[in-house]
């Protein structure tokens, strides 16, 4: 692989990575992304378009086809809306998926564990709100809101995200839930759909900011990531971050939330700049932007532009440990994780350095 800051990491199998690096050349004035799937020595270099800050990608468990959810800017008014990409061809070549989507402000995607059977996808937007497809995103319809949207996140105007239970399995546009839930944060809170009540309910809680005399003091609980338990069908666990209030989590599956993250750094609004990855009910990992770099930075960076730490935890979030980062890797600038059959969890390290390093949990240092 190229040598370059790796800007995210996404499982496509056990033995292959997606990895995006950037950006490549003059960050400022011609900044370029390049996008590569692969392993260890052996990678091949994908179809990337030019221009396009690439913020997260989204696989099926068949691998098939591959969602890109482009960096928009939509709180400063500039950048390129790009909506939503999509390849069919494993990387080659990618088109924008927005039919039937108001809103070209995609801010977050979840693809349905079943998709090869169901060919569900949901995406939370800017404006909008939510919107689902049950073709493979060929066209979207509106996961209707019974009031008015207020645009943005809230407190923190980038917390909009969107997940999928485990469990989830997508019907018909009459019924667009058949098992599991939907969880979004949009429309200033968070909200519920589920097969047993087909309509959003809305978490109403609020939290106060852990920042001294910040404007608003408190807000509704917001999500700039939402995480589901892989067993969430046993333990009903999930974790949100909220880059207004922090790192919480849910044992009843999102209807009541506990803050867990009194060891992290404190989010400083507007951020997008967090990566939240769970592997179990207790063990969760989240990547973050230190305290001195979050306050100077400018509002809407990307993740990889920032000094970052990885704090893990073993244990629901009563104890948080931050990664020691081995020299090969350097700063850490992206990072995935998967839990193994017999119970090992594995965590692949994106540098800024470049290269993309696997380690077993146990074999790093903590602190």
């Amino acid at each position: 692989m190229p040598p370059g800051p790796v800007s995210t990491l996404t499982l496509l199998s056990q033995a292959e990575l997606l990895v995006a690096l950037g950006p490549l050349g003059d960050a400022e004035t011609n900044p370029i992304w390049q996008l590569y799937r692969g392993y260890g020595d052996s990678w091949q270099r994908l179809a990337w378009p030019d221009g396009i800050a690439p913020y997260a990608f989204h696989v099926p468990p068949a691998g098939d086809p591959i969602f890109a959810v482009p960096l928009s800017n939509a709180l400063l008014g500039s950048g390129q809306p790009w909506g939503l990409l999509r390849s069919t061809d494993a990387g080659q070549s990618w088109q924008q998926v927005l039919k039937g989507l108001g809103d070209p402000y995609v801010m977050d995607v979840a693809l349905s564990p079943r998709f090869p059977e169901d060919r569900t996808a949901v995406a939370v937007t800017w404006r909008h709100g939510v919107y689902l497809s049950h073709n493979g995103g060929d066209s979207w319809q509106p996961l209707s809101y019974p009031r008015p949207i207020d645009a943005s996140g809230g407190a923190n105007p980038y917390d909009l995200a969107i997940a999928l239970s485990p469990d989830f399995h997508g019907g018909t546009a009459r019924r667009p839930v058949t098992q599991g839930q939907v969880v979004a944060s949009y429309a200033h809170g968070l909200h519920i759909w589920s097969a047993t009540t087909s309509q959003w309910q809305t978490v109403s809680i609020t939290v106060p900011s852990r920042l001294e005399d910040h404007d608003p003091p408190s807000a509704p609980l917001t999500a700039g990531a939402i995480a589901f338990s892989p067993d969430f069908a046993q333990d009903s666990t999930l974790y949100l971050y909220s880059g207004y209030a922090g790192l919480f989590r849910s044992n009843d599956g999102g209807n009541t939330w506990q803050f867990v993250g009194r060891e992290l750094p404190a989010p400083v609004p507007p951020t997008r700049a967090f990566h939240l990855e769970v592997v179990s009910a207790n063990v969760a990992c989240v990547l973050l932007a230190t305290p001195s770099e979050e306050t100077e930075a400018p509002a809407f960076p990307s993740l990889h532009n920032r000094q970052q730490l990885l704090y893990c935890t073993h244990d629901g979030g009563t104890s948080w440990h931050t990664l020691q980062p081995p020299p090969e890797v350097g700063t850490v600038s992206a990072f995935t994780m998967r839990r193994n059959t017999d119970g090992t969890i594995v965590l692949y390290l994106g540098s800024t350095q470049g290269g993309v390093f696997e380690y077993s949990v146990e074999a790093l240092s903590w602190q």
